[in-house]
């Protein structure tokens, strides 16, 4: 402390400014350092001591960005040069001045000895122990640095690149430039206030010429990167020019804990991982910590305590291990970087290694970095973990190269895993995304070319993945230098010719069997409730029989009616002794009773009837028990499938079940020979119109098709001209539903197609049109497209063709309410037809003329309600689409002879059209809105439903519910809407599309 005084770096506070608003005290204490050759003790000051608000002066301090390389790189530069020096700064933070405004926040109180006064003073250098501290000295270190930089660009670039904090570890060629950097860096750092001091070198001649006022005696310098004493730190020694560790084990813990061995071994200093196959191990011990679950101050294990006390004991052998400090370059060499990865089980480590050749041809090798990692606890295959080292040798390869400047093509990745090289041979976009990524990572940093096949015995990473003993370490050259033949001049890169990526994945399964007894009551194993009885009888037989006094009875063939009943007695005991609950509300009404042969019964009013006792006395039953579903299913099939009210019946001459109307009704409903003879049908809630429907378009380019009939025709009047059945042809248009009627000779594919080319004829060309799936139907559809496919039908009448071919969409099978638009036609056609024709039968010209007259009153009907307004216009029909009027109604006068022009005539007939269709959208679409029927959204039948598949082809009387098809439901098709309208059942062995409005669904489990 009075050196501080003496130096100038503290200052005594005057009454004047004693207690300004604006002020800090730290707190201070002094440290000995014995393993110090210069200074001793050291004042250390607790800027981190929070004061009476809470809040320390380093809480409210800025840290600053980081300034200067890690150390780590800067004792790979250093292992570069031949010639190596190094030097620190003398009190290097408190060289640099605090301002006078800020001094205050550096306060202290001091007294010489404790009889002195106690004193105010502020410290007017910058602090060891304030947050900002490092900050600010390298910062100003390097400010003097490029402020220098053009009268001293190579010392200066040194004092940016080559100063970890206060300490120099830089080097040079030859001796003459090693004096150079003496000088000039000496004259630059007390340009700014700065002195060198303990200058230490390995080379003699540029020892003897080097002056160190008070440098270091021994020539021996510890590489930290804090002040804590560690278990290892990294020395190196200036006469053998090698590093080495010196080991300063604690002492041993009466109790070890997680706590105390995760301690000792962050202590463990190896920051360029040349001790990597003995820390992996110390590695390894953290995962078995974490694995074996135990608390932090929870005593170890005594098998993870042997292996950590055995662990700690091999340290020791850590200071015979001697790292050589230079790796043989120069700056005319030739320089390589080879890099090796491997993987075990449990770790998996990259190791890289310098490559020098001299000009008179001399080839060194040396280990410059490494890094290992523990395997993830998840179970990962081989070949991942050896992707994931790939990984980790491509990072620390880039970063060794920039560090070392060494050209990307001088480095090189070495593996002994096939199927990495074989992963990197291709584009990551070809694996899954786990391999993929971090090909790309991989490939990002280092060229496909540039990684090649190693064997397993020449891989140094191999040492490091599996880990070894310090002293196995000493000798083994395979890891202090790589393989033997990295010292070849020519090394072949070997890489195999065909790699195979169809790996076979193992996986390990493990089993977990508890054994537990389970008490499953017999009635659970059982469908019948006579089945289990005999079941049971037979089995109270075998035990009578295994008796002594009855091995000499003889036993009936059958089973006897007493032993029936004493297999259902005891059955009932059982089920009541498990299922009924004696303090049961329900229980108490019936007034409840054990009779003498431990049956439980209800005691009612009617004992003096002349009934029989298990009338009067009825045996009790609980309600959610199988047994009793097994009697009521007995009581079902006695009955011969009645209904509630007759098994109610049937059940009260014996038993009380608890709860019997709903149990009844439930398994009468679940009953499958039931539901077949009284099966029923729902329909799913109505679905939303088709585009083409809502859509404004030409009047029929979207149209609908169904037949209708059959009618009597005859060809011509007169004798002997005999009646034959026709049909009706029914064409509707989607938008407008106009409609147009043909009649067709039979139901053959051909007179449909001759019906449909008058229709396009009169009706121009449709675009789409919609079918059931009849056979006519279906039928011009296929020839249709097959004249179109033709190959024999000339070019000029093929493209004609495919200009008229029409896209045909076929409704579901049997579900004429998909077709609803084209049944209403029919049924409207059929309305006026019985009416008009009768029992008359018409000839094919007087059919046709009917048909059009039919035709034209259909296609004057309004399509929306009619206005009750009169002075409202006249409601829009679809022959207003067709002739811009209804086809129905009164002539207008003529207006032939008025002065109106052509263009506004075409003008007045565009401008009723565009009115035609603002009406359609206004007034039709809204009508269209709501659903008038099928309202109500039903559940939705689930793939593998067993379903009774309801045909229409048939009457009723000639195929009732009970012969309907039983399939099972293996597709579902929802709609836009994504409600379930048709599905794919599998019936009879063939794939049928149905309607779920057409099944039945059977309560089945399947």
């Amino acid at each position: 402390m009075q050196e501080y005084l003496d130096l100038g770096h503290m200052e005594h506070v005057t009454v004047k400014d004693k207690d300004p608003l604006e002020s800090v005290y730290l707190p201070h204490h002094g440290v000995i350092r014995e393993d110090k050759t210069t200074t001793k003790v050291r004042v250390v000051f607790d800027a981190s001591c929070k004061g009476t608000n809470g809040i320390s002066l380093n809480q409210t301090l800025m840290v600053g960005p980081k300034l200067q390389q890690d150390l780590r790189h800067i004792i790979m530069r250093w292992r570069m040069h031949p010639i190596c020096l190094s030097a620190d700064i003398v009190k290097m933070y408190r060289q640099v001045v605090v301002t006078d405004a800020d001094a205050d926040f550096q306060r202290l109180v001091w007294r010489e000895d404790e009889e002195s006064e106690i004193k105010d003073y502020r410290l007017i250098r910058v602090t060891f122990g304030t947050a900002c501290a490092p900050y600010l000295a390298v910062k100003t270190l390097q400010q003097l640095a490029i402020a220098e930089h053009k009268e001293c660009p190579d010392e200066a670039e040194k004092i940016i690149t080559d100063y970890y904090v206060d300490d120099l570890l830089t080097g040079c060629e030859t001796v003459e430039e090693g004096v150079r950097i003496y000088k000039e860096m000496n004259n630059i750092l007390r340009k700014g206030g700065f002195e060198l001091q303990k200058w230490v070198t390995n080379n003699k001649e540029l020892a003897a010429k080097v002056v160190d006022d008070g440098g270091n005696q021994d020539g021996k310098i510890e590489l930290k990167i804090d002040e804590i004493v560690k278990i290892l730190g990294l020395i190196w020694d200036k006469e053998s020019d090698s590093f080495h560790y010196s080991v300063q084990l604690p002492l041993l813990h009466d109790v070890y804990t997680k706590r105390k061995v995760i301690s000792d071994i962050a202590r463990l200093y190896d920051p360029l991982g040349w001790l990597s196959p003995c820390i992996v191990s110390a590695k390894l011990m953290i995962q078995k910590l974490w694995l074996a679950g135990i608390d932090w101050d929870e005593a170890l294990p005594d098998d993870l305590l042997a292996q950590w006390l055995t662990y700690r004991s091999e340290l020791n052998d850590v200071s015979k291990v001697i790292i050589p400090r230079w790796i043989g370059s120069k700056i005319d060499s030739f320089k390589e970087l080879h890099g090796f990865c491997d993987a075990s089980s449990v770790a998996y480590a990259a190791a890289v290694y310098l490559r020098c050749i001299t000009e008179d041809g001399k080839i060194e090798t040396h280990l410059v970095a490494a890094k290992t990692k523990v395997a993830p606890v998840k179970q990962v295959s081989i070949p991942r973990l050896e992707l994931l080292y790939a990984v980790l040798l491509g990072r620390l390869l880039t970063e060794v190269a920039k560090v070392l400047n060494v050209e990307s093509k001088n480095v090189h990745g070495w593996t002994d895993s096939t199927v990495v090289l074989a992963w990197l041979s291709k584009h990551p976009s070809n694996w899954t995304t786990f391999i993929g990524n971090r090909t790309s990572d991989i490939l990002s940093k280092l060229d496909n070319t540039q990684w090649a096949h190693v064997q397993t015995q020449h891989n140094p990473a191999d040492v490091a993945s599996r880990g070894c003993a310090p002293l196995e370490l000493v000798e083994n050259s395979l890891w202090l230098h790589g393989p033997w033949w990295l010292q070849n001049y020519y090394i072949e890169y070997a890489r195999p010719k065909s790699i195979s990526t169809d790996l076979e994945e193992r996986t390990i399964k493990t089993y977990l069997v508890k054994d537990t007894a389970i008490d499953v009551p017999i009635w659970d194993r059982f469908s019948s409730i006579q089945r289990m009885i005999r079941v049971l009888a037979f089995c109270r037989r075998f035990l009578k029989i295994k008796e002594v006094n009855q091995k000499l009875h003889k036993f009936e063939s059958y089973l006897t009616s007493v032993e029936l009943n004493e297999a259902l007695d005891l059955s009932l005991k059982e089920c009541q002794r498990r299922e009924l609950e004696m303090e049961n509300t329900q229980l108490k009404r019936l007034n409840c009773y054990q009779d003498d042969r431990g049956i439980i019964r209800a005691q009612g009013r009617i004992n003096k009837a002349h009934l029989p006792d298990d009338t009067k006395q009825p045996i009790i039953l609980p309600n959610k028990s199988n047994f009793t579903n097994l009697i009521v299913d007995d009581a079902h099939k006695r009955t011969l499938h009645g209904g509630p009210l007759l098994m109610l019946n049937f059940l009260r001459t014996k038993y009380w079940i608890i709860g019997a109307k709903s149990l009844v009704k439930r398994h009468v409903h679940k009953c499958v020979t039931c539901i077949r003879y009284n099966a029923s049908t729902k329909n799913q809630l109505m679905g939303q119109l088709p585009s083409a429907r809502v859509m404004p378009a030409r009047a029929f380019l979207n149209s609908g098709v169904d037949f209708a009939g059959p009618i009597n025709i005859r060809m011509s009047k007169g004798r002997g001209n005999k009646s034959y059945k026709g049909y009706i042809s029914l064409f509707v248009c989607m938008v407008t539903k106009a409609i147009h009627l043909e009649v067709v000779s039979d139901l053959t594919a051909d007179s449909f197609i001759a019906a449909f080319k008058r229709f396009l004829a009169r009706r121009g060309h449709v675009s789409d049109i919609w079918s059931d799936n009849g056979t006519n139907f279906v039928g011009a559809s296929k020839e249709l497209r097959q004249i179109v496919d033709n190959a024999s039908v000339a070019t000029d009448v093929r493209e004609w063709l495919g200009n008229q071919i029409v896209t045909w969409h076929f409704i579901p099978p049997h579900a004429p309410n998909f077709g609803g638009l084209w049944e209403a036609g029919v049924k409207s056609t059929k309305f006026h037809l019985k009416r008009i024709v009768g029992d008359s039968t018409l000839t094919f010209e007087e059919m046709t003329t009917v048909l059009s007259q039919i035709e034209a009153c259909l296609n004057s009907r309004p399509l929306s309600i009619l206005p009750g307004d009169t002075t409202d216009p006249s409601p829009l029909t679809p022959g207003h689409f067709l002739v811009g009027e209804p086809l129905v109604v009164i002539p207008e006068a003529s207006y032939e002879q008025s002065n109106i022009s052509t263009l506004k005539r075409w003008q007045l007939t565009q401008r009723m059209m565009q009115n035609f269709w603002r009406r359609w959208s206004n007034e039709y679409l809204t009508h269209c809105l709501q659903r008038y029927k099928l309202s109500k959204l039903t559940p939705e039948p689930q793939i593998g439903d067993v379903v009774l598949v309801k045909e229409d082809d048939y009457p009723p009387s000639i195929l009732p519910p009970s012969r309907w098809w039983l399939g099972r439901i293996v597709t579902k098709h929802p709609g836009l809407d994504n409600i379930v309208r048709v599905v794919t059942l599998k019936c009879k062995g063939v794939l049928l599309k149905r309607a779920p409005s057409k099944l039945c669904v059977l309560p089945i489990a399947v």
